[in-house]
């Protein structure tokens, strides 16, 4: 009984992503995903057809025979018509269906499987990529989703082809005994089991060793990027590396080896039982056709249909096993299209002021990361006043980054709460939010675009030749942009041909030009010069403290003498607020924020 349970819901589970799977190929093209299973479909009746004029072509040859009579019309006619039918036949299942509909088909599908996975992926929530099990999922739907739900609805096709010829079949069989297309119907039956066995072996392979396919692809890129290869070089680790790349094959080949050898010894008896089913069935008929019972056309017909229903349903069962197998990895397609939302729009968003910078206010905020209960933030309170420089310096691991997760809406409080102007965050519009925030994080995008298109990134809906200069100068990249070829033209990075890469510090320097050209009201700087030289650094910060005098500077960084300058520093310890102050307040106090900033003095001196 639980094998009957398992084989239905796995039954369901297919139906369930084919009816996912053709709703979306018919909603990008319903002209082709018609095609390809019309095609599929009418496809299936040449066989038969072809074998019935075969059998009329045989009785008219024998009659033909006994009277003793030349070529005829009929027979001519009869034999031009088989090969005709071949002909057409081959047409629609080869030129059209297999062909021209299959490439088409499989375009369009993995277009928009493409779309719709990255289009998931822009706006899944923070928490979703933080997570190692959701990564996992990620990982294994984006590197299996180009083709195997394609092979999936290919699958189909087939099934469908050999659903239409079975029923067909079954429908013409049954002229000669109602109970011959069941039985031989029902002798395919143990091969459903072993093929939906062996494709689940096939997933395992791949699903259960998942934690280690993903150590695999790490591997992999250890032994192809470049900086990876230039470390490892130095560092002689290269075989190291090699020897766990292997190691992990040879898990990975072993995992399912034993299991697969076990099908292949019962994988021969499907065949025996089908094959000498048929067998029975023939010779039963066989003394018809020699007492004059049966014509020798209709024992051809007949036969030929017995073919045709057992291997029919015999391909149903294997398409069935290779749609069930395909399945497991399309499960993980709408797995990751099915990831929750954790943080929710409002339902009524409050609408802000868009003149006019925001006041901004964390009370009494708590926070946990999901599936951990140890606070990062615990009860933290500070104002950022509209227009105010404020800068956050602490330890690492003091919980800066996370309060910037926290501004930006990445994940909700766990207690307190954030206002906006007095509004709860939770009750923004996140899009209407971000209208009024810029960022520039420690870790920021390399984007293999021209000078141009990297800075206008900041504002992509917005196309202002004089600001992007202007922003490019602000950041002090205009200095070595107008050195490159093709100055703002030039492509960036080694991506693609003709690029130019540029040092660490030149590309911050484009990153820092990006968040001048948003010109945000509320710029987030997380240690945003980490990689720029001091004399570059001080340059960039005069500008900012210039620029955005009017607008509203929030700043995380190690380096003190980027924070010094600020109205309001904040110091956090083991996620607590433990000082506020100016720069000569804190001195002042002799407490934690004195203490760092004083030993970091005497690195310069």
């Amino acid at each position: 009984m639980s094998k009957i349970k398992t084989i239905k819901s796995s039954a369901t589970q297919v139906f369930s992503n084919l009816k996912r799977l053709l709703t979306l190929a018919w909603k990008t093209d319903k002209f082709i995903t018609f095609g390809y299973y019309g095609a599929a479909g009418l496809s299936s009746f040449f066989p038969i057809i072809a074998s019935f004029i075969y059998k009329l072509f045989i009785d008219e040859l024998i009659n033909s025979l006994d009277v003793k009579v030349g070529v005829s019309f009929v027979l001519v006619a009869l034999l031009a018509s088989r090969y005709f039918v071949d002909l057409v036949w081959n047409f629609v299942a080869w030129a059209l269906k297999s062909t021209y509909f299959d490439f088409l088909f499989r375009y369009k599908i993995q277009n928009a499987l493409n779309y719709q996975f990255f289009k998931k992926l822009s706006k899944i929530d923070i928490a979703h990529l933080e997570n190692a099990k959701t990564q996992d999922l990620i990982t294994k739907a984006r590197d299996t989703m180009t083709w195997r739900p394609p092979n999936f609805l290919q699958d189909f096709s087939y099934f469908f082809n050999n659903l239409i010829s079975w029923i067909t079949s079954f429908i013409v069989l049954i002229y000669f005994g109602f109970w011959i297309p069941v039985v031989v119907t029902l002798v395919t039956i143990p091969r459903l089991y072993l093929r939906t066995k062996f494709g689940k072996l096939q997933w395992s392979f791949y699903g259960s060793g998942a934690p280690e396919v993903r150590r695999l692809w790490y591997f992999q890129w250890l032994l192809y990027d470049k900086t990876s290869i230039l470390e490892t070089r130095i560092l002689q680790s290269q075989s190291t590396f090699l020897k766990r790349f292997k190691k992990i094959q040879d898990y990975l080949f072993g995992l399912n080896k034993k299991p697969v050898k076990d099908y292949l010894k019962v994988a021969f008896y499907p065949g025996i039982l089908e094959g000498g089913v048929v067998l029975i069935f023939a010779l039963i008929k066989l003394p018809d056709v020699l007492n004059g019972l049966m014509s020798v056309g209709d024992f051809t017909f007949f036969v030929t249909l017995l073919d045709r229903i057992a291997n029919s349903a015999s391909d149903l069962i294997l398409n069935f096993g290779d749609m069930y197998e395909n399945n497991l990895y399309v499960n993980h397609y709408f797995d990751v299209l099915s990831l929750p939302q954790l943080v929710k729009e409002p339902k009524r968003a409050i609408k802000l002021k868009l003149d006019r910078i925001p006041k901004v206010e964390f009370k009494n905020v708590s926070f946990s990361y999901p599936d951990t209960k140890e606070l990062v933030l615990k009860d933290v309170s500070f104002t950022i006043d509209p227009k105010e420089n404020i800068a956050i310096v602490g330890p690492n691991g003091a919980g800066k980054t996370t309060i910037v997760k926290l501004l930006c809406r990445f994940y909700d409080v766990t207690a307190g709460a954030i206002l906006i102007d007095g509004v709860n965050i939770k009750n923004v519009s996140l899009q209407e939010w971000y209208k009024f925030l810029g960022t520039l994080f420690q870790e920021f995008m390399h984007y293999n675009f021209t000078v141009k298109e990297n800075i206008m990134m900041g504002r992509p809906e917005f196309t202002d030749k004089r600001l992007m200069i202007e922003a490019a100068e602000k950041s002090g990249a205009a200095e070595f942009i107008e050195k490159l070829p093709k100055k703002y033209n030039q492509l960036l990075g080694r991506q693609f041909e003709g690029g130019t890469e540029l040092s660490q510090g030149q590309w911050q320097k484009i990153a820092i030009a990006r968040a001048f050209y948003e010109g945000a009201p509320i710029l987030i700087l997380d240690e945003p010069t980490s990689a720029i030289d001091a004399e570059a650094e001080y340059e960039i910060f005069n500008n900012l403290l210039r620029f955005y005098k009017d607008k509203t500077l929030f700043l995380i960084s190690h380096r003190f003498s980027t924070v010094r300058n600020a109205n309001k520093i904040i110091v956090l310890n083991e996620g607590q607020v433990v000082e506020q102050g100016s720069h000569e307040e804190l001195l002042s106090k002799a407490g934690l924020y004195a203490k760092m900033f004083k030993k970091q003095a005497i690195g310069y001196q």
